[in-house]
């Protein structure tokens, strides 16, 4: 595995657990307001950070920890990451994977041995401009294929969506919604500015906490099979 850091403890990343969040590196999409944007490709300046390393640290925290959160990048583009991840799970710990829903092959054969106690999708835009935003061509049917593993799996999973006014309209979150199977947990994510793969974006804004809040409500209104929430500050 190609890891850039970890966050020694999140209590937001992981639901329920006290959880540390580790980072891979590369990633396939080029969403413009990525806040990880030194994680899209190994440069010189990205981090490393050895799985010995990493392991050494969740060796020390055994009962004090008991949730891994898998971030990046994509950590599916990492052909070792079903050894990485039952390493984890022999530690004790839950492990929660973050994913563009790019590569279903890993995704079906992390699902289907069980080795994921939790799995957030990032559905990154509606079905009409999923190439644009991720800049990627095949984006969309990875994407679809990814979303029906999912809801046919009983494993714990949510899928969300990073909205900021600059690129998302109330229209396009609505179109995302409306490629989600009944009965899913959407979370519409607030856009907070830190970095982004884009300099363009670095003015961007998120959408002021009621106005989510109302994008909300109206999606729900549209879409009531769905669990939907709101999140600020991603």
């Amino acid at each position: 595995m190609r890891l850039a850091h970890y966050e020694p403890l999140s209590l937001g990343d992981f639901p329920g657990r006290l959880a540390t969040s580790v980072f891979t590196v590369g990633c396939n999409f080029a969403c413009p307001y990525c806040h990880n944007p030194e994680l899209v490709s190994a440069t010189e300046g990205t981090p490393r950070l050895t799985e010995e390393a990493f392991f050494v640290f969740l060796e020390r925290r055994r009962g004090k920890l008991d949730g891994v959160c898998i971030t990046g990048g994509e950590p599916t583009l990492h052909a070792d990451l079903a050894e990485f991840v039952e390493r984890i799970r022999s530690l004790g710990y839950a492990v929660k994977l973050d994913t563009n829903g790019s590569n279903p092959e890993m995704l079906a054969h992390l699902l289907e041995t069980r080795s994921l106690d939790y799995v957030a999708m990032d559905v990154k835009a509606p079905p009409s401009r999923y190439a644009e935003v991720t800049g990627n061509s095949h984006a969309l049917a990875l994407a679809e294929n990814s979303i029906r593993l999912l809801a046919e799996c009983d494993i714990v999973h949510e899928y969300r969506t990073t909205v900021l006014p600059l690129l998302f309209s109330e229209a396009d979150i609505d179109a995302v919604a409306s490629i989600l199977p009944a009965g899913s947990t959407y979370v519409i994510q607030n856009f907070a500015l830190t970095k982004t793969l884009d300099p363009g974006f670095m003015s961007a804004r998120g959408f002021e906490p009621w106005d989510l809040e109302t994008i909300a409500e109206r999606t729900r209104l549209h879409y009531p099979s769905l669990h939907i929430s709101t999140r600020g500050g991603i």
